[in-house]
């Protein structure tokens, strides 16, 4: 014990004996007798151990430090929790060595101890100081506390951590001057409050949720968090939370320790910054790229996915840097990095190895074709022209590209396979891209070719509209026409769309292309919108085509260019197996195409995995049954059931059905017997240029073989 709280107590036993008026004349002098006795004693309070009576504390009292006034021959201490017993009992003796010790067990405390060497207290003195002792030890304990009370306000108040107190109902009944210091909130500020004034909003509730399943069932948590302050300012804290229980169990308190470390998550995002991130230009370094193209390739096997591995070399770079110095070419390449970026998608890589050379990791390339796309666009960015104050700079681009996993190396082999055909690039007149695996090269080289011809084709008028009615087999009646692409090759002759629109896919000429049939299929609907003939066009459109933001606004634009056309003739047909991957802005689409009347069918159900989410999701109004299904249904059990089924789903669900690739009338009969009366193929009429189609509805009604099903 300290010296001052020593000099506390004793002051305090003073005062019980000086002022208690309970005591006869006798025991005031016996107190004042004891009281002279104390006076300069070597005091403490010791907590009890099990083994309080076995004579240790005792013998632990010879070695307690001694007041500098202390009578050597006298010790005072308290035995606190030790012994408790009900009632008060007689005080007894116990000699060790030369000293006699005098345990008092008081009820609530525990035993007050007074040791004296040579001669132990006379019996009447024993007797007189026992309704002393509990006084005593009150008064020794009161001082105990209100030191520890005030040690303990002294460190809330003065820690350098936040404090906060809240109570069984998480309601904030006290902070100290650092959790102000850290938060900006003032203690009057936050009393009363839940703590979740704090929160960020940066953890999800399942964050929370095993926060306090932890303090249910260990009684604390610690560990970072993201918290606001009263600026709005988010920062990073250590947080450490306690419970406090009372006696029986039940939570009274909940304590919060916390730490501001928003300066070390600041210097640790500033060394990661530093060792993976190039310095000039802000792209991933090569530590980073290995990590990433690491995480990309495992994730394209678990998903059967495909990786494109790019290295890209800028030509001419070397001159610039010696014509116009080191500052010029920094800033090309800091340029030249930023218009990288802008040309590949958001889950893709980019990163700098150093020099003028950059290294593209493309996430899911659906193959050549897709790839040629992006690679024009990195090569055009590349060779525009850079301006820096009175200089123009300007430079090319040769890539070299792998595919992963048909190129199935590791990653370091990946890179080397890039920069091999990367030189091969160069080799070739720089100034494009060239494929690691010949075979791959020679089929790019074809779907390229292939585009550039068919652009051709669209600037010149090879292209035309066939159509192929669809007819009612309850009527006879024709009840609409769908327009199918062809081109006039001028040395191939008429090419069907599988000939050449896989080419497209994914590229801006399938745009091109597809607001060509809007347009020339809306010209012919109204032309014969203008003639009386009222029957609808049906026109396929990509999802590539689809999911451009401004689809419907071109639509409109398409519409408004004819005088008098009614849109409700038209009709948007979606192929199942088309890949939608912004399902809620096509529908959104969609439905302002519902909005001008035009109707939207669901091509080749049945077929995909994604039917039934297309059907649910989309303003579908018309299901048209895979020709598949339809054509082998007089022959196979099973796709006719499947064409029953969809039948079936199409009247549940209330919407229209038609079915395609009917073969023959035999095809014709078996649908009508499964009431499905809206039927095309090769067995009503083949697709036919726009002028032939008069003729063949004359000798359709003539021929009547309609009539035919409808008889038992």
């Amino acid at each position: 014990m300290n010296i001052c709280l020593e000099t506390e107590i004793l002051y305090q036993i003073s005062l019980v004996i000086g002022s208690s008026s309970e005591l006869s004349p006798m025991l005031q002098r016996t107190a004042r007798t004891l009281l002279r006795l104390l006076n300069g004693t070597s005091c403490a309070i010791l907590r009890a151990t099990p083994a309080a009576h076995d004579g240790q504390p005792a013998e632990a009292a010879c070695l307690l430090p001694r007041h500098p006034l202390a009578n050597p021959s006298f010790h005072a201490f308290l035995l606190y929790g030790s012994g408790l017993a009900e009632q008060p009992t007689a005080p007894q003796v116990r000699e060790i060595g030369d000293t006699h010790f005098h345990f008092y067990h008081l009820p609530g405390f525990g035993t007050l101890v007074f040791g004296r060497q040579g001669e132990a207290l006379s019996q009447t003195l024993q007797l007189a100081f026992l309704p002393l002792a509990e006084k005593l030890a009150q008064a020794a304990v009161a001082c105990l506390i209100k030191d520890s009370m005030q040690l303990a306000a002294s460190v809330f108040e003065n820690s350098q951590e936040g404090i906060m107190i809240s109570d069984a109902d998480n309601r904030i009944v006290d902070v100290n001057r650092a959790f102000s210091r850290i938060t900006g909130f003032t203690r009057d500020e936050v009393l009363g409050r839940d703590p979740r004034l704090l929160s960020s909003g940066m953890q999800e509730a399942a964050f929370y949720q095993a926060l306090w399943r932890d303090l249910l069932n260990h009684d604390s948590w610690r560990g970072e968090i993201w918290n606001r302050r009263k600026t709005g300012e988010i920062y990073a804290e250590m947080l450490s939370i306690a419970v406090i229980r009372d006696p029986q169990g039940a939570v009274k308190n909940h304590l919060a320790v916390f730490t501001d470390i928003n300066h070390l998550k600041e210097h640790e995002a500033e060394l990661y910054r530093i060792s993976h991130f190039d310095p000039l230009t802000g792209l991933p370094n090569r530590r980073l790229l290995d990590d990433r193209l690491r995480q990309a390739m495992a994730h394209a096997h678990r998903t059967e996915g495909s990786l494109g591995i790019c290295l890209l070399d800028l030509d001419g770079f070397k001159a610039v840097n010696d014509a116009h110095g080191h500052k010029t070419g920094d800033i090309l390449l800091s340029t030249i990095a930023t218009r990288l970026q802008a040309c590949v998608r958001e889950d893709d890589t980019i990163a700098r190895l150093g020099g003028d050379e950059f290294v593209i990791v493309l996430q899911g390339i659906a193959g050549p074709g897709e790839c040629d796309e992006i690679m024009r666009r990195i090569l055009n960015a590349a060779a525009t022209p850079i301006r820096h104050g009175d200089i123009t700079c300007q430079v090319s681009a040769s890539i070299g590209i792998t595919f992963f996993p048909s190129d199935d190396a590791d990653a370091d082999t990946l890179i080397r396979h890039a920069d091999q055909a990367m030189y091969l690039a160069k080799q070739s007149g720089k100034n494009r891209y060239h494929l690691f695996d010949t075979q791959q090269d020679r089929q790019v080289q074809a779907h390229r070719e292939s585009r550039l011809r068919l652009a051709w084709a669209l600037q010149n008028n090879e292209l035309c509209l066939f159509y192929q009615p669809k007819v009612d087999l309850r009527s006879g009646e024709i009840v609409g026409v769908e327009a199918l692409i062809r081109w006039q090759h001028p040395e191939l002759g008429l090419l069907a769309p599988a000939t050449f629109l896989p080419a497209l896919a994914g590229t801006e000429l399938e745009i091109g292309v597809g607001q060509w049939v809007i347009h020339h299929a809306l010209r012919q609907l109204a032309r014969w919108q203008a003639a009386g003939r009222r029957f609808g066009i049906s026109i396929n459109i990509s999802a590539h085509h689809l999911q451009q933001p401004d689809f419907t606004r071109q639509l409109q634009d398409a519409i408004a260019r004819f005088d008098g056309i009614d849109p409700r003739g038209l009709e948007l047909e979606i192929l199942e197996t088309a890949a939608i991957t912004r399902l809620e802005d096509v529908s959104k689409t969609l439905l302002e195409c519902r909005a001008l009347g035009i109707s939207i069918a669901l091509d080749d159900f049945g077929t995909g995995y994604s039917s039934l989410t297309y059907f649910q999701r989309l303003p579908i109004q018309t299901l048209k049954i895979d020709q598949g299904f339809v054509r082998n249904m007089l022959t196979a059990p099973g796709d006719r059931s499947i064409v029953e089924s969809v039948i079936r789903l199409a009247q549940a669900f209330e919407r229209a059905v038609i079915a395609e690739g009917v073969e023959s009338m035999q095809h014709a009969a078996s649908l009508y017997q499964l009431d499905c009366h809206i039927v095309q193929g090769y067995g009503i009429a083949r697709p036919m240029p726009p002028e032939s189609l008069p003729a063949w509805m004359e000798s359709w009604q003539i021929g009547a073989t309609w009539r035919e099903l409808a008889r038992p």
